[in-house]
């Protein structure tokens, strides 16, 4: 600009200077004589100065007029953030115009870099993988769940291609697709050490366009979606196996087997063997159902541990006679209740002491035990069983995980006992653990929060199904 100025004011007085002097000039020289010339050194000397005195003022204009635009020009580019607009009129102060623009261009700048910093703090908290890259994909931005969940194969990634940074193919197939199409494009991918990600891609509104990648880690989504595709799975395979023997066996029984009473008795305690099946069956995925649309134990009120432990053992007292096996009870004196519902503890324990009695050779033990420690009220299911591999530990609370399919069959087992016991555990605010050797038996624990007040506890009486 000052450049432009100083141009036109060089321009200005040169023509200012040029004119009168060669007017004077050229008079002088048409007249002649000495005296002429003095006067034309005289007028030339007055034209000099009042081109001088022109040039000025035309200069002082010429700035006004350019500080004037310039005002004018900031003002346009950022009229919503200035707190007061400067005039840009003729004749107002344009240098005191032009001060509050760069005052208030300096609290844009430095409200810029704040919110790029509070920008970058929040993009480094995400629990999400961001990628942020140019057109030519070359990578801009990024945090540290980009790299934990996309496994970069470098630590220093700003200004690297994104092929180099990451090695998933489905994503930099992805990030193409988008290119080409422009539109936002999400995929699964993964494993990716061990998590499955979903990967969203799209386009960053820079000129040219880059893209934004974000990649959220669903490796629980996938499992749950992979248990509840493995549940149903199960719960029809449960069902349609009893369900096949008892259309054989009416089947065979229309057919004129009816006739033969040997034969019909026998048939008939096979569909009454697996109808139980089936109603045991119904009656623990009501019980799961129930578990879990609800969060809370209705009823709840101070149990005391010791008076569910008796009435267990006395409710599987002719399983284990049954069996020729030796139920022991063992509780320790001045234990502190528990906060919940007596009749869902009882089918927690009873669930438990079912399948040690089940899974226990002829002649065995298998002890309950009900004691406090550290402030925790804790059942103990113990036995001399056949034990639990342990491949076979992290998964039996699963629902329908069974160590020896067959076998729980046979013994009509439903696979949902341990997850109904899981469940209502949990639902108590208790945890349940279980260590094992395989011909070495097994060992459940459940532990409760005990109550700190020892006021008194109600002990239930008979124990329903919840």
């Amino acid at each position: 600009m000052f450049r432009h100025l100083l141009s036109r004011f060089l321009l200005t007085q040169a023509i200012l200077i040029v004119l009168p002097c060669g007017v004077v000039l050229a008079m002088a020289w048409s007249g002649g004589g000495h005296w002429r010339w003095a006067i034309v050194g005289g007028w030339a000397i007055v034209a000099v100065g009042l081109a001088i005195i022109a040039s000025v003022f035309l200069a002082q204009y010429w700035l006004r007029d350019q500080l004037r635009i310039t005002a004018a020009l900031l003002t346009d580019a950022v009229p919503a953030a200035l707190a007061k607009v400067p005039s840009t009129h003729p004749g107002d102060n344009d240098l005191t115009a032009l001060q509050d623009i760069v005052r208030t261009l300096q609290v844009l700048m430095e409200e810029a870099s704040k919110d790029q910093a509070q920008l970058r703090t929040i993009i480094a908290s995400m629990s999400d993988g961001l990628i942020a890259t140019d057109h030519l994909q070359r990578i801009l931005m990024t945090n540290k769940a980009a790299a934990d969940l996309l496994a970069f194969r470098t630590t220093t990634v700003k200004g690297k291609l994104l092929w180099e940074v990451v090695p998933i193919e489905p994503v930099l197939k992805a990030v193409t697709e988008v290119s080409l199409t422009g539109q936002q494009k999400t995929i699964a991918a993964g494993p990716v050490e061990g998590k499955h990600l979903a990967v969203t891609v799209c386009r960053l509104p820079l000129r040219p366009a880059g893209f934004v990648i974000v990649a959220r880690d669903v490796t629980e989504t996938t499992r749950y979606e992979e248990l509840r595709k493995e549940f149903v799975a199960n719960v029809s395979h449960e069902l349609r196996t009893p369900l096949t023997v008892i259309k054989g066996y009416v089947e065979t029984l229309a057919d004129g087997a009816i006739d033969d009473r040997t034969r019909a008795m026998a048939y008939l305690g096979t569909v009454s063997k697996h109808t139980e099946h089936l109603t045991n069956l119904v009656n623990d995925l009501l019980s799961l159902s129930r578990l879990d649309s609800s969060s809370t134990i209705p009823n709840q009120r101070p149990v005391r541990l010791e008076g569910v432990a008796n009435k267990v053992a006395e409710l599987m007292a002719p399983a284990a006679q049954k069996k020729g096996h030796r139920l022991a009870l063992e509780i320790a004196d001045g234990m502190s209740p528990v906060i919940g519902n007596a009749e869902y503890l009882e089918r927690a324990v009873l669930n438990l002491v079912d399948n040690a009695l089940k899974y226990t050779k002829e002649n065995g033990v298998v002890k309950l035990v009900a004691r406090t420690e550290d402030g925790q009220s804790i059942i103990e299911v113990i036995d001399n069983g056949l034990g639990i591999a342990a491949e076979d530990l992290p998964r039996i609370f699963e629902r329908f995980y069974r160590v020896d399919r067959s076998r729980s069959r046979d013994m009509g087992g439903t696979g949902l006992g341990l997850s109904i016991v899981k469940h209502i555990v949990a639902a108590h605010g208790g945890t349940v653990e279980v260590s094992s050797m395989p011909g070495a038996g097994s060992t459940f624990r459940i532990k409760l929060p005990a109550v700190k007040d020892r006021g008194e506890a109600s002990v239930h009486g008979n124990a329903t199904s919840p």
